[in-house]
């Protein structure tokens, strides 16, 4: 029974109808992370309700009972226009380095960043008081960094008086130096723990520079300590940043952390028409690009949708150029796939144990070498499982010869490691999409 049913069950057995109707049927499921229950609420009103009237006795049971907790975030971004000009706004004496692009609206949610989304926009209205720190992590180009100036954006439609400022962390060690070359580091501090939302890019690069790394732990827990908000996005989880101090990341799993995963076809698609519509008053001309070009280009490139948005870049631009020798305005997909040669790969890669590996080893952020050896601690041991079972479901392969491939593993071995992942993804069901998502990479 999942921990969804679980709490539905225990829901009818203490409340009445007209409660369960009124306030409970309106909840969404979102999904699970670890061992925490997310549910989204249509409203305000509706999450309030159910925040001061039910979930500390709700949570107390399901801890002690089945060991998760619930947790209610907001459904979704109420329609609004985004607010002009705010991108160059200067507030509280600093420069947000926001740009106004990247807004909740602008972003197509699914079911890979649903989640993400849904604490995004809960920090971006109470700043300081949900999650803080926010962490989100993901591939590269599957939109944490819109995500996280979609928050600063919302913020300071909020309140314009707040000081909101985003930097990659290259940005923040390379001021670091220059402040501290000027004799001036306590003004960089200063500097630092005065504002109110930092929104710092690319974590993963803090431990490149001990003294930037001691400079932002100082800066960290001053803002924690005022209440005021932190977002981190990296391309790892925590865990996976190399030599990265376990003070800074205990400090990380203070709030949240929650991850964006790749997007299936059906959101690719979306995000194709979404972009599609955006610049249709970009291109002098009444081109028209049929679902059958969409879906090419969704195919052609499932992992990274900042790649997927130069692609309709290109095409579109390409078409824009070559529009007087078109016999008709409709964008064909003879003439997208010439536009798009030199962008992407149209011929299909063969799917072999091999590229299975290099594929879990790039995802896990493992080496290939490591899925061979006879290391079996978690962090080697599920990559090495994940692996073998896209073995199984997409080659030919028998046990014995994959288990050969993973360092002479007996092929019981394998057979126990398939039956394991089989196992986790009928019970955790955001582990089954990342998986799922695996399957499709290799197989749309």
């Amino acid at each position: 029974m999942d921990n969804l049913q679980k709490l539905k069950n225990y829901l009818n057995g203490v409340l009445d109808e007209p409660t369960i109707r009124k306030w409970i049927e309106p909840l969404k499921y979102i999904g699970t992370l670890e061992k925490t229950l997310f549910l989204g609420a249509p409203d305000k009103k509706n999450m309030q309700w159910v925040k001061q009237n039910l979930l500390e006795d709700i949570n107390h049971y399901t801890r002690k009972h089945f060991d998760f907790i619930t947790k209610i975030v907001p459904l979704e971004e109420e329609e609004s226009l985004p607010e002009a000009g705010h991108d160059d706004r200067k507030n509280a004496n600093h420069d947000s380095r926001l740009q106004k692009k990247y807004t909740f609206d602008s972003l197509v949610q699914s079911d890979s960043n649903r989640i993400a989304y849904s604490f995004a926009h809960s920090v971006s209205e109470f700043p300081g008081k949900s999650y803080n720190p926010l962490y989100i992590y993901s591939d590269v180009g599957l939109g944490k960094t819109h995500l996280m100036q979609a928050i600063g954006n919302r913020i300071l439609e909020n309140n314009d008086k707040v000081s909101v400022v985003y930097l990659t962390t290259s940005d923040f060690m390379n001021e670091y130096v220059e402040y501290t070359r000027l004799s001036k580091r306590s003004d960089f501090i200063k500097k630092y723990t005065s504002i109110d939302v930092l929104l710092i890019d690319d974590i993963q690069y803090i431990t490149k520079w001990g003294g930037t790394s001691e400079q932002f732990y100082y800066i960290f827990n001053n803002l924690i300590q005022q209440e005021k908000q932190i977002v981190i996005c990296a391309d790892k989880h925590p865990d996976n940043i190399p030599d990265l101090e376990k003070r800074i990341k205990s400090r990380f799993e203070m709030g949240a952390i929650v991850d964006i995963f790749p997007y299936d076809l059906e959101a690719r698609i979306a995000i194709l028409q979404k972009k599609i519509a955006e610049r249709k008053n970009i291109y002098q001309n009444n081109l028209s690009i049929p679902n059958e070009v969409i879906e090419f280009l969704a195919n052609s490139i499932k992992d990274n949708i900042r790649k997927l948005e130069g692609a309709l870049n290109r095409l579109l631009g390409y078409a824009d150029l070559k529009h007087a020798d078109l016999q008709s305005e409709t964008i064909t997909l003879p003439f997208a796939k010439e536009a798009l040669r030199p962008y992407i790969n149209i011929e299909k890669k063969a799917i072999t144990i091999d590229t299975i590996q290099e594929f879990v080893s790039e995802k896990f952020d493992i080496p290939i070498e490591d899925l061979k050896s006879k290391n079996n601690s978690p962090k080697v041991a599920l990559p090495r499982q994940v692996a073998m079972y896209l073995a199984k479901k997409l080659t030919r392969n028998p046990l014995v010869e994959i288990g050969s491939a993973f360092g002479g593993k007996h092929h019981t071995t394998v057979l126990h490691s398939i039956n394991k992942i089989e196992k986790i993804l009928q019970s955790d069901s955001d582990f089954s999409r990342k998986v799922n998502s695996y399957v499709e990479f290799f197989t749309d």
